[in-house]
């Protein structure tokens, strides 16, 4: 179900018919350039501040300004596959613009040669080159985008009253954590700075960027992100984390993550733990609790990493019946370890059941591997900085169509599983290259 999304994108969200919120219809051309129905979440108030805090703003006017190159660095998430190069992905910014400054001159019997259009204010403007589009790239850096993600990072589900679906368990709004890999392009600066997996033979075709997410789950906003080289593990990655987390969450992990001391940091933020243990994770029991569960003790490392920490061990496994009969089967056993005691405020069953809530991290993942890098497994690229900036801008496109989608959640009250991701994402991407009104006269 996506209607909603639409009536949202295009007529509810505060954004423009034309997608040029906050822009006058007179501007300079490069500043006129929008994202489309995501201008919402990165309106150009937000990317110009965003810009003057990281010193990435030009000195002098540019083809290509700042401005332009977030939205372009943002919108190269949104048209991948073939055809999709940094011309095609430009055009699509600039050309509803671009033509219509050309057709107005061709009108007043002006028409450039070399491409040139009146841009606003005395100026001139002409789509530029690919090697110029590098080079404003590697000029913008990535700190705008990481900054820009960080404006938009953040809960979209309503508050516990209102019990948005699958968000909560037991009054605690369920986050979880998860993690992946990417290829990157296989150039000597990626391949020194990220590592890529080897086995005894070979090592990969590709260098690998690894991230981390954290997701609320039952919405798959991003409430966290972050990013290294493969060699670091995914334990290391998750202390950038730790500022995501906060009183009233309860956070899922699988066993990659169970440790005395990530546990230690995520409890100091205020929030709870439900991670899987693996089966090699010692877990003696101190004391058995009246539902089945019992009580054991996280032990640190070293003495100086703080005191043992008591956890409860949930132990189950999942039975399935055929729907047409035959044998029943049984699932591996499950170790569940939490911070939350009280078998009464927070029964094993509610516990157990909320577990797969997780799965929803890997839903981002999904999105990442199979909607927005459709055509485009290996991202673009050739150095670490440029994969920075590519990777939040990932994040922050993300991030951006859930806000849409929670707008389409509170404008219609559908259930935000019920509205496809790659369905919004089509959506907002399509908005994109809608088209300009004509200028007042």
């Amino acid at each position: 179900m996506v209607l909603g999304l639409v009536i949202v994108v295009r007529d509810g969200c505060g954004v423009a018919h034309d997608g040029s919120e906050g822009v006058s219809p007179e501007g300079w051309l490069p500043d006129r350039v929008s994202v489309g129905a995501l201008t919402r979440a990165f309106p150009p108030e937000l990317v110009d501040r965003v810009v003057a805090t990281t010193g990435t703003r030009e000195r002098r006017r540019r083809l290509l300004p700042a401005r332009l190159m977030v939205y372009f660095v943002l919108a190269l998430w949104l048209f991948r596959g073939r055809n999709c190069g940094y011309g095609r992905v430009l055009s699509k910014l600039v050309d509803a613009l671009y033509h219509r400054r050309r057709a107005e001159q061709l009108l007043e019997g002006v028409l450039d040669g070399d491409g040139w259009v009146d841009a606003g204010g005395g100026r001139r403007w002409r789509p530029a080159n690919i090697s110029s589009l590098a080079r404003a790239r590697a000029r913008l850096g990535a700190d705008p985008l990481h900054m820009l993600f960080d404006a938009v990072a953040g809960l979209t589900g309503g508050p516990v009253e209102r019990d948005t679906p699958g968000v909560f368990c037991c009054g605690l709004r369920v986050v979880s954590v998860d993690g992946s890999t990417s290829d990157v392009p296989d150039t000597p600066e990626n391949s020194e700075y990220f590592g890529r997996p080897s086995n005894a033979t070979r090592e990969g075709a590709f260098p690998q960027v690894r991230w981390l997410v954290a997701g609320e789950s039952g919405t798959g906003a991003l409430i966290g992100a972050t990013f290294g080289p493969y060699t670091v593990g995914e334990q290391t990655l998750a202390l950038d984390l730790l500022p995501a987390f906060g009183p009233g969450m309860l956070s899922l992990a699988d066993r990659n993550f169970l440790s005395h001391a990530l546990a230690r940091d995520v409890l100091a933020r205020g929030a709870h733990i439900l991670w899987r243990a693996s089966a090699s994770f010692r877990l003696t029991p101190i004391q058995v609790l009246d539902d089945g569960t019992y009580l054991a003790q996280l032990h640190p490392r070293r003495k100086a990493d703080g005191p043992p920490i008591t956890v409860r061990v949930i132990e189950y496994t999942v039975h399935t019946s055929p729907a047409q009969g035959g044998e029943e089967q049984s699932s591996e056993v499950f170790v569940l370890v939490t911070d939350l005691l009280d078998i009464e405020a927070y029964p094993a069953l509610d516990l157990a059941c909320a577990y797969p809530m997780r799965w929803g991290a890997e839903t981002v993942i999904g999105h990442h591997k199979t909607d927005m890098g459709e055509g485009n497994p290996v991202l673009r690229s050739k150095d670490p900085e440029g994969v920075a900036q590519e990777m939040w801008a990932l994040f922050a496109v993300y991030q951006s169509i859930h806000t849409l989608i929670g707008a389409a959640v509170d404008a219609t009250g559908i259930p935000p599983e019920k509205i496809s991701f790659p369905h919004a994402l089509a959506a907002a991407t399509d908005s994109v290259t809608a088209g300009f009104p004509p200028s007042p006269a």
